[in-house]
């Protein structure tokens, strides 16, 4: 309903994955699992938003893996109930605690593949990018020709368009974008025609 986007990302040789950002459509999520052969081992989550992290206590229980969020966004996630309860049934919540706590710098591992993780404070305070040689996995911290809410409690325009402009935007130009709503993007078009920035 929020259309938010969940991706699935592994390591080919492996087929060792990790799901970023399961909102909803657990049954959908699952069969993609299913039909690409993948082998689960963590949920990553770009920040703690009920549309972004909504399924994954449900998705971390039913294949036995561990959640990954930065810290600072505990806060919005025990919201996750009150803000979901207009969108979802709230009694199917699958309650979970954070099992990683993702930070700057860190590195995370995929089989044979490596994720580094960027702190991009605005959206929330916890908000995380995903940089994988495919591309980065922004939650809200960007859109195409967008660029995340910052008028929620953690929010910070003036933080959002620094985190961006100093993490993202020093990427190469030719770096795609795969953003927490809408289609993907790239570093260099959003450079050129962002309004935001």
């Amino acid at each position: 309903m929020l259309q938010v986007n969940c991706y699935l990302i592994w390591d080919t040789p492996t087929r060792k994955a990790a799901i970023i950002d399961p909102g909803d459509d657990t049954e959908l999520i699952i069969g993609a699992i299913k039909t690409l052969n993948l082998d689960v081992e963590r949920v990553l989550l770009t920040h703690g938003h009920f549309d972004h992290a909504f399924r994954a206590g449900e998705i971390a229980s039913h294949y036995g893996v561990r959640i990954g969020m930065n810290a600072l966004d505990l806060p919005i996630l025990g919201q996750i109930l009150l803000m979901g309860k207009p969108f979802f049934n709230v009694s199917e919540y699958v309650p979970f605690d954070v099992s990683d706590f993702i930070n700057e710098g860190d590195v995370i591992t995929l089989g044979g593949s490596k994720i580094s993780v960027l702190h991009t404070p605005g959206h929330s305070q916890g908000g995380l990018c995903y940089v994988t040689e495919s591309g980065v996995f922004c939650g809200d911290t960007i859109f195409a020709g967008s660029v995340g809410r910052s008028d929620m409690p953690g929010g910070s325009h003036e933080q959002l368009i620094e985190s961006i402009k100093t993490k993202l935007m020093v990427l190469d130009d030719t770096t795609p974008l795969y953003p927490g709503h809408g289609p993907a993007t790239s570093v260099g078009r959003e450079r050129r025609t962002n309004p935001f920035l």
